[in-house]
């Protein structure tokens, strides 16, 4: 059918098919990155130790899941502390090798396969019961709606190669090569995808060479469309740590530089595609394709034993920003909701690790408590305030980032882990709260001028430290899944009731010995300062019956 260029029906086949094709990209990512699981997330952090593994394992991950979203990926796991900076240099370097595959593919012009296999996909995923199935099924209408939305575009785009405006356009693009690597940059950036622009240059370049549209016009938007995909890291590092942003402006860095040695060889290089061409007789579709590969390449190659001075570079630009010893650990920015696109498994080990700082922040706070108590150390008492007011972000955080998380693509092993953290957390916002009471406590006896006995304040002594140890076993019970620390931790929540009883009782004695003393702050508010301290062990003894109930369901589902 025959499209009058700029008609209603031709802007209904450019949107209808870059729509399907971008539908098409997401479905195939999303489908490859269930099927995948939590794997992607260890392979990428087991492996990529040394920086040229790490590039191979980023290309290789890229080329899984078909997405630039590796780059978000890696993000994740540096703000979560998985990987190194360094580690992620190689990494999203590897990945943009990767993202060149679809490129590739396309390249190949399965087009009149297209309806098929996204025929098919679908009846897989309306049909199956498994989850794997589906997941093949997501997979085959991503492949099908990725040719499909090309067939739609390239039918759109024949007329308009005839115009001429249009070959008066390409003539100035000729002429003026930068405004090639605007244009990629920008037309990336707004459809944040680097593969359907270049699938859209892929179409153009077919449609339009014999009309003036060669290489050399193409490739720059080609190099422009590297740097336009780097948005997709720039937005996943908005609100991120230091280290988040770091990785982001390395990947612009990299992908600039690759692109200014290209322009300054343009000549050379399309030259050199046009001889390849000649010895393996390529389609236009996929001149670009190979033309796309070489430059990740070959740009990897140069710059990858260059990874240690970019960031040494970046480190310089971006200074890491120093914070009180005992918040070194708090980065709230991880339990950004934008974290969630990179891979629901990914996105749990973070609230994981999270979950573990709070725990971390609340034994601090426990100490806090001992040593204003007993040093009446203002700065102490602050300290456990501010952990206080922190545990509170935690938990607003972690709510909205964990009831925001997509469950279905997760393992039944990692819907217990949900269920562990989403418990856990609570209790140990609980024990802040029950910090902050201790320490008001404390203020107001301190500003009463009133002594507590030498028995009294050794039974306070006592209940602190018991619970600061109940707390310790229960974190470490929750970070590796212990049973037997889990039943320690329930033994001595006995042993704290037992202590907090004797200690009530002494108090009751002390204070029938001298009655004068019931009308003091401290032994009006005793009873309470004591049930506070028995909460704390009540809310670790909570966390020990988490870890237990989920073990015990898992072995009762095996």
């Amino acid at each position: 059918m025959e499209l009058e260029a700029f008609s209603l029906a031709w802007w209904g086949y450019i949107v209808a098919g870059l729509g399907i094709f971008l539908f098409g990209i997401a479905f195939l990512s999303d489908g490859l990155k269930k099927a995948a699981g939590s794997k992607i997330k260890s392979v990428l952090d087991k492996y990529a130790s040394k920086p040229i593994q790490a590039a191979l394992i980023g290309a290789g991950v890229t080329v899984f899941i078909q997405s630039s979203g590796t780059t978000a990926l890696t993000i994740g796991l540096i703000r979560a502390g998985l990987i190194s900076l360094t580690q992620a240099t190689g990494i999203i370097m590897g990945a943009n090798i990767g993202t060149t595959v679809t490129s590739f593919i396309i390249g190949l012009n399965l087009s009149s396969f297209a309806p098929f296999v996204l025929v098919i996909g679908a009846f897989i995923y309306l049909l199956a019961n498994r989850p794997k199935l589906k997941y093949v099924g997501i997979i085959m209408l991503g492949f099908g709606m990725i040719f499909f939305g090309m067939t739609l575009m390239e039918s759109a785009l024949k007329p308009l190669a005839q115009l001429p405006e249009f070959i008066t356009l390409v003539q100035r693009f000729g002429e003026t090569p930068i405004l090639g690597v605007l244009v990629g940059t920008v037309g990336t950036a707004a459809i944040q995808s680097s593969s359907a622009f270049i699938g859209i240059i892929q179409s153009l370049y077919e449609s339009s060479v014999e009309y003036g549209f060669t290489l050399k016009i193409a490739l720059p938007l080609v190099f422009g469309s590297n740097i336009g995909t780097t948005v997709t890291a720039i937005i996943a590092a908005i609100g991120s740590s230091r280290e988040g942003k770091k990785a982001a402006a390395i990947h612009v860095i990299f992908n600039v530089i690759g692109t200014v040695l290209f322009m300054i060889f343009l000549n050379p290089y399309v030259d050199f595609i046009s001889w390849l061409d000649s010895l393996i007789n390529m389609t236009p579709r996929m001149e670009i394709a190979v033309a796309h590969i070489i430059f990740n390449v070959i740009t990897t190659a140069i710059l990858l034993p260059c990874a240690p001075l970019l960031v040494k570079f970046v480190n310089k630009i971006l200074p890491s920003k120093e914070q009180p010893p005992e918040l070194a650990e708090v980065n709230l920015s991880l339990l950004d909701r934008n974290v969630l696109d990179i891979m629901p498994a990914t996105a749990l080990d973070i609230a994981k690790d999270q979950t573990i700082v709070m725990g971390g922040l609340a034994i601090k706070a426990i100490d806090g408590v001992y040593k204003y108590f007993n040093e009446e150390d203002i700065k102490a008492k602050d300290l456990v305030l501010e952990i206080e007011e922190t545990l509170d972000q935690f938990e607003q955080k972690l709510n909205v980032f964990l009831t925001s998380m997509e469950h279905s693509s997760l393992e039944p092993h990692e819907i217990n882990l949900y269920g562990r953290i989403l418990k856990t957390y609570r209790d140990i916002e609980r024990i802040g709260d029950h910090c902050e009471n201790l320490v008001q406590y404390f203020e107001e006896y301190f500003a009463s001028d009133n002594k507590i006995s030498d028995e009294g304040r050794n039974d306070i002594n006592a209940l602190l430290k018991l619970a600061k140890e109940m707390l310790e076993n229960a974190m470490e019970a929750f970070k590796h899944r212990n049973t037997f620390i889990a039943n320690i931790v329930k033994e001595k929540e006995g042993q704290m009731d037992q202590l907090n009883k004797a200690a009530r009782e002494r108090h009751v004695q002390r204070i029938i010995k001298n009655p004068e003393a019931a009308l003091k702050y401290i032994s009006i508010v005793y009873v309470d300062l004591t049930g506070n301290i028995e909460r704390i062990g009540d809310h670790c003894n909570n966390i020990a019956d988490t870890i237990l109930g989920i073990i015990s369901h898992d072995r009762t589902q095996n």
